[in-house]
């Protein structure tokens, strides 16, 4: 029996009580066509390389839990969404997808975030390439010859003191403005919208107004809400996740991010674009200093244990993530969620696009990804109208950026049904 570590537990047993799949899908359009049995060899190398992920997830009557599981990861022909965990993938909580020259990593969120699923893409990537088109250098990238140490498997947050429950600090946070509550729009199953954007081009007009390219798109997305809803009693209040491993100095493969949070005042959107980004790079520096990510998590992971401690089942505990997670969600009207620029450059010529399809854990939420010259913006709704992407889109035009339109459809990263249930101790 593996157990689940304290950064994973939450969100997964959450994701099970909100009835949310908490998976993330990669979509990548590829140079040429997909050639199947190299990607094939490709797959067997990412496996290998990566065993701590050959996992099968169980529950029993206490805790959701793994197994290690020596069967293939599955490779599907097709564009569809996948099922993860089950037999369709081989029990397993990754798998690949392809059709023409489109390649799809699918993978559990509850096991790894966005910075560890980057290097497994990598991995995947680079052996693919390696055979399609004769790619040699392994430089940023984990493979086979590359030694398999502890600390990827290790979870910062498990290591954490636990806090004493009479001393825990509650969230002090006011809800935010609600997109799903605060302006009639109508919800609805999952969107996500594609939208390309010239990176130097962008990343320039970021450097320009003091912004990163991640602070920029949540300060254009606040003066979006703003300018469609300036009539509010909550701030408009936004969750910009980063990756928190150079604060805890880690290489884990488990969930390690910190979630900004930051507060858009009317006095600060009053405030020039200029002004609001260099606010809002000031918070996410302060918010991303080793001292302050460490005291967060520690107050975090206290949370997650003692709700284990507390909860007898895994009913319990499902209810109790649950519940936590749907309080977390009206503490911000949106999040922006950015992994940083592609770092292997050497397989950038054969990535066209990358797009990040992510869990519906909140009513506006964006993943940027960047490679190959290009930006790729993924928007998460909740909602059917469309009117805060094409505020957002004005923002673009309105300060000259450049932008396409690639697609917008049904949410397609992969389910993640509870999983099948044993007796304990089995």
């Amino acid at each position: 029996m593996i157990n689940i570590t304290t950064s994973d537990l939450m969100m997964l047993a959450g994701s099970f009580g909100l009835k949310m799949e908490y998976s993330v899908r990669f979509g990548l359009k590829l140079k040429n066509e997909v050639n199947s049995e190299m990607l094939s060899h490709a797959v067997e190398k990412t496996q290998q390389r990566y065993p701590y992920l050959s996992l099968r997830m169980y529950q029993n009557e206490i805790d959701y839990y793994y197994e290690n599981n020596p069967l293939p990861i599955m490779i599907h022909h097709t564009d569809e969404r996948v099922s993860l965990n089950t037999a369709e993938s081989n029990y397993h909580i990754w798998s690949v997808s392809y059709n023409e020259d489109r390649l799809y990593l699918d993978i559990s969120h509850g096991v790894t975030d966005g910075t560890a699923m980057y290097m497994v893409l990598a991995t995947l990537l680079f052996y693919y390439c390696n055979e399609r088109y004769g790619v040699t250098d392994s430089t940023g990238i984990r493979t086979l010859e590359d030694e398999i140490t502890t600390e990827e498997t290790i979870d910062p947050y498990d290591l954490v003191p636990m806090l004493d429950p009479s001393n825990m600090p509650k969230v002090g946070l006011e809800p935010a403005f609600s997109l799903a509550e605060d302006t009639g729009l109508t919800p609805c199953e999952a969107l996500v919208c594609d939208v390309e954007i010239p990176e130097k081009e962008f990343v320039d007009f970021c450097f320009a107004n003091e912004a990163s390219p991640g602070s920029m798109v949540c300060v254009l997305f606040a003066r979006a809400i703003d300018g469609l809803y300036p009539q509010r009693d909550r701030d408009i209040r936004n969750s910009y996740i980063v990756n928190a491993r150079p604060m805890f100095r880690s290489k884990t493969h488990h969930n390690c991010v910190q979630t900004i949070r930051y507060a858009y005042s009317k006095e600060l959107l009053a405030l020039p674009l200029n002004e609001q980004c260099a606010a809002h790079r000031k918070v996410t520096a302060e918010q991303s200093s080793p001292q302050y990510v460490y005291g967060a998590a520690t107050v975090s992971a206290s949370r997650i244990k003692l709700v284990k401690q507390m909860a007898p089942t895994v009913e319990a505990k499902k209810q109790a993530y649950a519940k936590m997670l749907n309080g977390g969600k009206r503490l911000f009207t949106y999040m922006v969620s950015y992994i940083g620029q592609w770092k292997q450059t050497q397989l950038s010529p054969y990535v066209l696009e990358l797009w990040t399809h992510v869990p519906d854990a909140n009513n506006l939420l964006t993943e940027i990804a960047a490679i190959n010259g290009k930006i790729f913006l993924s928007i998460h709704r909740s909602f059917k109208e469309d009117d805060i992407i094409k505020a957002f889109l004005a923002q673009l035009d309105e300060n000259g950026i450049a932008y396409s339109v690639k697609a917008t459809e049904k949410l397609d990263n992969a389910y993640l049904p509870e999983p099948e249930k044993t007796k304990s101790g089995e």
